[in-house]
């Protein structure tokens, strides 16, 4: 039996499964080569979203501490005005009692 003409068919498949290959070997690297791209970008975004996010969050502790202190001095201005009406009643106590002393 006689190789001779299936040598031909036999170096085409060769060449072609060469050629597939090779062409898919570029195409993976291309492919890897592009998401290791696509993944250094959103490494990036990531990193500068962590640094937004902990400013936001040193911004919302100066905010609640400005809240804090804004609440206590309301309770504080509370204490400060119930004396001031305290100190007007004793006032006019002491008013009406010179009055009948002077009277």
């Amino acid at each position: 039996m006689d190789i001779t003409p299936y040598i031909g068919y036999v170096v085409t498949a060769v060449i072609t499964f060469i050629t597939f290959y090779v062409a898919t070997k570029n195409a993976n690297n291309d492919k890897f080569a592009e998401l290791k791209s696509q993944n250094a970008e959103q490494t990036a975004m990531i990193s500068a979203l962590k640094e937004q996010v902990i400013t936001l969050k040193e911004q919302v502790e100066k905010h609640n501490g400005v809240i804090e202190r804004t609440f206590k001095l309301e309770s504080d201005m509370n204490t400060v005005w119930k004396r001031v009406d305290e100190l007007k009643a004793r006032d006019d106590k002491l008013e009406a009692k010179m009055e009948k002393l002077h009277g």
